[in-house]
């Protein structure tokens, strides 16, 4: 009886933890996922040290 609480209490933990590590992702992924189209990319002008 001993082990199997021991084993639910360590399923709830590992629970717990995985939740909270569920919504540390969610709130750091990236709020504008979406393609970008061509037309919105900055102007950046040539470098001509890279030729």
């Amino acid at each position: 009886m001993s082990a199997l609480r021991t084993v639910l209490k360590l399923m709830f933990v590992v629970v717990v933890a995985a939740s909270i590590a569920g919504v540390v992702m969610l709130v750091k992924r990236p709020k504008d996922a979406g393609p970008i189209s061509v037309d919105e990319w900055p102007d950046v002008p040539r470098n001509p040290d890279s030729e």
